[in-house]
């Protein structure tokens, strides 16, 4: 199963249900939603459609250190997770969070921190290969986020998933060229779950050209 999906609703939610058989919630980088609107995305989703939850920039901010405030905002993206029936929880960070000892072993002590009900742990570190993700994490479970365009994907998992923030940042469009490489890689990957998401500012015209290609 491959699913192509945006980062937060580009357009009306109500319309975005029908054009888009995923989502990935991006609200919650700065704050979880309210009750309502959790129970309104629940009742008005298609059903079997497919979430994930980008976890509050807070928690790697602060270098994915094992705080009681991070503790509390890990239970609180957890719970929502758990409503949504979500298939993953995002951490990204900038590139100021470097790849280096101690931070492989912040990342891999951060997981063992996590609640017990968190779906699966997805990283996109901006300073990281995805391979140096992997590593990091050892033994533990998580998924490293990349782009095919620019990273040598991870090793092989169960899941992969590919996150796409513009060819030359947030504000960038991806071309049709792009699109048929995107389109090329994908089509090559036999994963359970595979979700590519559009983070850039054109997301959800690159997210339909990529669609028409894999179709």
């Amino acid at each position: 199963m491959f699913v192509v999906a945006c980062s937060g609703f580009p357009v009306p939610v109500s319309r975005y249900w029908r054009e888009f058989a995923a989502v990935e919630i991006s609200d919650t980088e700065i704050a979880i939603p309210g009750a309502g609107t959790v129970r309104r995305w629940i009742r008005e989703a298609p059903e079997g459609y497919v979430f994930t939850v980008v976890a509050p920039k807070s928690v790697s901010e602060s270098g994915f250190r094992r705080t009681k405030e991070n503790k509390a905002t890990c239970e609180a993206v957890a719970k929502l997770a758990s409503e949504l029936k979500a298939k993953a929880v995002i951490f990204s960070a900038d590139e100021k969070f470097k790849h280096g000892k101690a931070n492989r072993a912040a990342l891999r002590a951060f997981l063992g921190f996590l609640p017990s009900k968190m779906p699966p742990v997805v990283f996109d570190l901006e300073a990281w290969k995805p391979s140096d993700i992997v590593a990091a994490c050892g033994d533990r479970p998580a998924i490293a986020a990349y782009d095919p365009l620019t990273d040598d994907p991870p090793p092989p998992s169960n899941m992969v998933y590919i996150r796409l923030a513009g060819p030359a940042g947030h504000r960038s469009r991806y071309d049709e060229a792009a699109i048929a490489e995107l389109a090329e890689h994908c089509n090559k990957l036999t994963p359970e779950l595979g979700i590519c998401v559009f983070c850039n500012i054109d997301m959800q015209t690159n997210a339909h050209q990529l669609i028409k290609r894999l179709e």
